[in-house]
């Protein structure tokens, strides 16, 4: 996928691309977005949003900014 595809799939996907996207360079950008997708947007025994709200809940209780 070009880099364009790419952006496009992340803003179909989350509305928005976010800023961080932009400093990777186009080798990284492909394969991030694919592990973003497989691990954090794909539909698994929760649903997308409570995925979500658990990544939310893991990041507080390791003090990182999510």
């Amino acid at each position: 996928m070009t880099r364009e595809e790419i952006y496009n799939d992340i803003k179909a996907t989350l509305g928005s691309v976010p800023g961080f996207i932009g400093a990777l360079d186009d080798a990284q950008i492909g394969p991030m977005w694919e592990k973003t997708k497989n691990t954090f947007l794909s539909e698994m025994s929760l649903g997308l949003k409570e995925n979500a709200l658990a990544s939310v809940a893991v990041s507080y209780a390791l003090e990182c900014e999510y």
